[in-house]
């Protein structure tokens, strides 16, 4: 009786400093990334052509652009940035999917030029590194008629997760804004959709929503609404008290005053936090893809990594990639923009 008496006492001890199930669900280190690929041309010449004549040769100048800034070289250089960085999870913006058709065709154009989300993954498994698709949202879809066939580009923001990571994902989500821009083109009327995508995830035991997005370029009142329906009531930042990484290309610089900062100022109203603090960064002005010179001087700051709050993060470390040439001939850049990473405490 004495002998069974101290077994159970020995159980008893041994399980009293054993630690439960519960405990250690105790958060974790996530690795996050923000990379706005680039589209591969600048659009804006359609906008601003004065007729259908220009309009045509405009657009036949961009997909030659498109070509020349070569997305198949570029994704080498942006899976060896990804490899050396081994994001968790990744948020891209201007994963493009360029495709084309016959000139003056009522069918839109089908036939496939460049999937950048595709050729992004295959350079990844090239370089050994795994990543699948969590969600992919069609945003911006627009064909372009050229004197030769129709352009047609289709944007996209998605979410990449890496095999191997100890980050689970659940449901994911997306939307379009209500608040977009719509420019007319002597092609006819061009509705720049954009939105957000998420996914639900935990570490350790701890969950947080990861959010990828990219907010309009041009028009900072849209901009600033688009950054209010992310925190509003349908939006995935619209709790305050649950935990949120959002990662994306604002194209909103902290430092500027007035309405090309509005976004960010909006954002940090809301209660989100910038993973890089005070520091300030430079993450966009790579423009001369096609030149042997250095890039333009810039000091824009527009993509970030922000998170609610301190009570369920904490930065570990924050790094900028993306700027130095990966190659010695052109395409020299991997993006125009650099990416930002950072790496965060789930509490």
């Amino acid at each position: 009786m004495v002998r069974r008496l101290s077994l159970v006492l020995v159980i008893a001890a041994a399980a009293a400093v054993v630690p439960s199930s519960s405990a250690f669900a105790a958060g974790g280190e996530v690795k996050v990334m923000s990379r706005n690929i680039y589209l591969g041309a600048d659009i804006i010449t359609l906008a601003t052509a004065p007729n259908l004549d220009v309009f045509k040769v405009n657009a036949a100048a961009m997909y030659v652009k498109v070509k020349q800034t070569n997305f198949p070289a570029r994704a080498v250089g942006l899976a060896a940035e990804i490899k050396a960085a081994k994001p968790d999870l990744i948020g891209l913006q201007e994963s493009a999917l360029w495709r084309t058709g016959p000139a003056g065709s009522a069918a839109p154009a089908t036939t496939v030029g460049y999937d950048f989300t595709k050729l992004l993954l295959a350079a990844l498994k090239k370089q050994g590194m795994t990543y699948t698709v969590v969600v992919s949202q069609q945003e911006f879809d627009f064909e372009a008629p050229t004197s030769i066939q129709d352009v047609r580009l289709t944007m996209r923001d998605v979410i990449l997760k890496r095999k191997g990571t100890k980050v689970k994902t659940g449901k994911s989500a997306g939307a379009h804004y209500k608040e977009i821009a719509k420019i007319p083109t002597p092609a006819g009327l061009a509705t720049v959709y954009r939105g957000w995508t998420s996914v639900d995830a935990t570490i350790g035991g701890r969950p947080f929503k990861f959010v990828n997005t990219h907010l309009e370029a041009y028009g900072d009142a849209v901009r600033a609404a688009q950054a209010g329906e992310l925190l509003a009531a349908g939006g995935p930042l619209a709790s305050k008290k649950k935990p949120a990484i959002l990662v994306g290309d604002l194209n909103s610089d902290p430092s500027e005053p007035g309405e090309q900062g509005d976004a960010y100022q909006v954002l940090k109203t809301g209660g989100m936090i910038n993973s890089f603090g005070t520091k300030r960064a430079q993450t966009f002005g790579q423009n001369e893809l096609l030149t042997n010179g250095l890039p333009s001087p810039s000091d824009v700051w527009i993509d970030h990594i922000l998170y609610r709050s301190s009570k369920n993060f904490s930065v570990r470390s924050h790094k900028v990639v993306g700027t130095k040439p990966f190659r010695t001939v052109a395409p020299r850049w991997s993006s125009d923009h650099m990416g930002v990473t950072a790496t965060l405490r789930v509490k």
